[in-house]
């Protein structure tokens, strides 16, 4: 009854069927929804199983070559040791075959040249003895000629020595002769050469003196007519001057002595009282002068 009631109520049949069709979409969401979400995982796996995969394929790829490269070399290294081997046992082989060849030929050697070396050593003492003999024979011959040849060369030096002594004696006579030839011959030049020099000395000297002598005749006469000179005049003042001064009918002194210039050997002279001539007295009065005076004024 109630099928049948919910049956024939079309508005809440169409109300269920649009409920039951929400219910079914939203399942149908849902389900998309996980469909989506496995199908995003699906694809995460698939990429990470396929990135094992790569990873796998890799790895079984290097253990492949690491086999075939661990094969290659064991069989490089059999190959290696059975040449290793074969290669030893020639050598071991061929190391004893030299050794019995080579005492065997050191023993054929041994065998072959011991008689010659005993011949050798018998014909080389013989050869010693010989050359020992050739060389004392040839050290007296030398020693004797070197002797004679000293003896030689001792006479020849003795000669030469003996004629170059003669040679020095006539050159040192020759020398010697010339020495004392160029000697007077020196000596008489030196004398003549002191004589001229002496001469001209002299004849130097006695000029230079004469020279003098007149330049000093000269002097003295110039100086004398110079003093006469000045005498003349200093007196011919004074004079002028006393007379001026004194009263003309004063007489002289009993004791009056006048400055008189004359010509004579001496530049001044002093003559006694005069009855005309006027005294010169006072200050002013002429003083002798002595001749170490006069010979030391200009």
């Amino acid at each position: 009854m109630t099928g049948a009631s919910d049956t024939l109520d079309p508005i809440a049949a169409a109300e269920a069927g649009i409920a039951g069709s929400k219910h079914l979409i939203a399942s149908v969401a849902d389900d998309l929804s996980q469909q989506e979400r496995w199908l995003a995982h699906y694809r995460l796996a698939e990429r990470r199983r396929a990135r094992r995969a790569k990873v796998w394929e890799l790895i079984y790829w290097l253990e492949l070559r690491r086999r075939r490269l661990a094969r290659w070399l064991r069989r490089v290294a059999l190959i290696a040791l059975r040449l290793a081997r074969t290669a030893a046992a020639f050598l071991w082989r061929t190391a004893i075959a030299l050794s019995v060849i080579l005492r065997r030929t050191a023993t054929a050697c041994y065998a072959w040249a011991r008689p010659r070396a005993y011949a050798l050593a018998l014909t080389l003492a013989a050869w010693t003895l010989a050359l020992l003999a050739w060389a004392a024979t040839e050290l007296r011959l030398l020693a004797r000629a070197t002797s004679n040849a000293a003896a030689i060369a001792a006479a020849s030096i003795a000669h030469q020595s003996r004629i170059l002594g003669a040679m020095v004696r006539r050159w040192l006579i020759a020398a010697w002769a010339w020495s004392r030839i160029e000697a007077a011959r020196l000596a008489r030049a030196a004398m003549a050469s002191a004589s001229t020099g002496a001469a001209w000395s002299a004849a130097r000297s006695q000029a230079l003196a004469t020279s003098l002598r007149r330049e000093t005749i000269q002097l003295a006469s110039w100086t004398r007519k110079k003093t006469g000179h000045f005498s003349r005049a200093s007196l011919a003042t004074a004079s002028l001057g006393f007379s001026w001064a004194k009263p003309a009918g004063q007489r002289a002194d009993a004791n009056h002595r006048a400055l008189v210039i004359r010509p004579s050997t001496a530049l001044i002279s002093f003559e006694p009282r005069r009855a005309h001539l006027p005294a010169i007295s006072g200050p002013a009065a002429p003083r002798p002068v002595s001749s170490r005076a006069v010979h030391a004024s200009p």
